[in-house]
């Protein structure tokens, strides 16, 4: 989930907290109770048991926030088998640990981020929700991404797009697609075996909410080249639209996928009154901020 901050971003707001004789700027968590609502659903399909509760685990992640001073960083909570066997059904012995990682991420995609990035269709195919549920966000299934994006760099592409195993487009790497054709928006869902992104959903809820036509549905290989624009969404991909695909060049006029971007930035920002609460700022967690500076235990199950 990403945390935002000026040096990423002149139109994010600034938060300054004061606490034992130091100023941190604060940052803000776009959609934490969404993003830690999914963790929780998906360690619950690999059998990890959570010793602590939803907004435990909320405040934890905005407390790591606060003790290391970040202003901009990815984070991403990870739950994971602890020691005891090395066996496959881990389950049944192992006890569960959570760790929560951070690490400054800048833009993702550089200037492509604003004016597009050079795409391909991988020889890779997606992996079916047959053999791994792909509504599952789970590091073990990305193997599949690393192969497909491993692929596209060497040749020199800076995105992949994957196609299920019945041909249909899936999604990117570590994207959701979205398709734009005579001002309508297009993007397919769970049955094309991709991951129902935070990201994703953030920006169907801003399109309906400016007007745009939305339709979720099968995505074809010839929609994407009849497409007059193509975007991908994603936590680190945020909105981002596709200049090219293989020998394909799209319109440098962009004006569904720029509104969107602008529109979703407002929405990280904490500038959309609208959708005010899908943002936490750190300095608004007082849960968090009354035990700061002094350590304690995580035990509320």
């Amino acid at each position: 989930m990403p945390i935002q901050g000026d040096r990423e971003r002149e139109s994010i707001r600034r938060w300054t907290l004061y606490l034992g004789g130091l100023f941190l700027e604060v940052p803000a968590i776009f959609r934490l109770r969404d993003h830690m609502e999914r963790f929780a659903a998906s360690a619950v399909v690999y059998r990890l048991k959570l010793a602590w509760d939803l907004e435990t685990h909320c405040d934890a992640v905005v407390e790591t926030l606060v003790c290391n001073a970040l202003e901009s960083a990815y984070i991403r909570p990870l739950a994971f088998f602890g020691e005891k066997t090395i066996s496959l059904a881990p389950a049944m012995d192992c006890p569960t640990h959570v760790l929560l990682a951070y690490r400054a991420l800048g833009d993702y995609f550089g200037s492509g981020r604003e004016h597009g990035i050079r795409d391909t269709i991988s020889p890779w195919r997606k992996s079916s929700s047959k053999a791994i549920p792909s509504t599952v966000a789970t590091a073990g299934h990305y193997a599949n991404s690393v192969l497909a994006m491993q692929d596209a760099v060497d040749r020199c592409f800076a995105e992949a797009i994957l196609l299920n195993d019945r041909g249909e487009v899936a999604d990117g790497t570590g994207e959701n697609i979205f398709v734009v054709k005579d001002g309508k928006i297009r993007t397919n869902d769970s049955d094309a075996d991709v991951l129902h992104g935070i990201t994703r959903a953030t920006v169907n809820e801003l399109a309906r909410y400016l007007g745009y036509d939305l339709e979720i549905g099968v995505l074809t290989v010839d929609e994407l080249f009849a497409a007059d624009e193509i975007f991908f969404t994603g936590n680190a991909a945020e909105v981002t639209p596709l200049a090219s695909i293989d020998d394909h060049v799209y319109a440098t006029e962009k004006p569904v996928t720029t509104s969107l971007r602008a529109a979703y930035l407002r929405a990280v920002a904490g500038e959309d009154e609208r959708h005010r609460n899908w943002v936490t700022f750190a300095n608004e967690a007082a849960s968090v901020l009354a035990t700061v500076t002094a350590p304690r235990a995580l035990g509320r199950r």
